[in-house]
């Protein structure tokens, strides 16, 4: 028997309003420890590959506590062995956990995703530069590997700088209205370039109608998600002692 995470907060001053049910239909337990709390369910057989209900169930908890309090969301599959493995990761990380739930203190995340069509959304590297591998592996000679080399790097140079450049575009009408963003650049093959702000939870309706002045700036359709807990600006799940 192990116990899923759900999230950390900062103790546990007034009681919860309803224990919201958990992953496989069990009860939700808030666990305080030396000032700091954690919420977290009993779990028979942990599933790498959970089905879409138990990924919903574990999300609605965590928006449950992130609807009353500052949070740090961990990622489904979090878990500890049992309550003292869960106590001494909190002391062993205590000071972690207070700088995150300072930094995220009043914050919520918000998501734009762009579909683009333009070069700027695009693959890291253009489709027609070769990649110097396949040089390397022919008969060719040295001096055209190494021209191969130089194209496609700087292939790859100017697709970056399009890509700053097209991020700065969409995010200059949101500009004042986040603390901290994060920029996911499209995979080979794909068109989606996603951006993750954290925003002021006072700010939200600010930053999604700031949003829509991509649509005046003639960039591409943004689709524009959230407030979400603040998952992309957390690395918690990374420490030792969850796994």
């Amino acid at each position: 028997m192990r116990y899923l995470l759900y999230c950390i907060f900062r103790g546990a001053p007034q009681p919860e309003l309803e224990a919201p049910t958990g992953v496989e239909g069990k009860p939700v337990l808030v666990i305080d420890h030396g000032g700091l709390g954690a919420a977290i369910s009993e779990l028979s057989e942990p599933d790498p590959l959970p089905d879409v209900a138990a990924v919903l169930a574990y999300e609605s908890v965590v928006e449950s506590f992130f609807s009353r309090r500052t949070i740090i969301p961990m990622r489904y599959g979090c878990t500890v062995r049992d309550r003292s493995e869960l106590a001494a990761v909190l002391d062993e990380h205590h000071g972690q956990c207070d700088a995150l739930l300072d930094g995220l203190e009043g914050l919520a995340e918000m998501g734009i995703q762009v579909l683009a069509d333009g070069p700027e959304a695009g693959p890291g590297v253009d489709s027609a530069v070769v990649s110097p591998s396949h040089f390397h592996d022919s008969n060719r000679s040295g001096i055209s590997y190494l021209l191969a080399k130089k194209q496609y790097y700087g292939s790859a140079d100017r697709m970056a700088e399009r890509q700053n450049e097209f991020v700065k575009t969409l995010c200059h009408p949101l500009s004042g209205l986040f603390v901290r963003r994060k920029v996911e650049l499209p995979s080979s093959g794909a068109r989606q370039l996603s951006l993750y702000f954290l925003v002021p939870r006072n700010s939200i309706e600010s930053f999604r109608a700031a949003s829509q002045q991509c649509l005046k700036d003639g960039l591409a359709k943004p689709i524009v998600s959230g407030p979400w807990p603040p998952y992309n600006f957390v690395e918690f799940s990374t420490i030792n002692g969850i796994s």
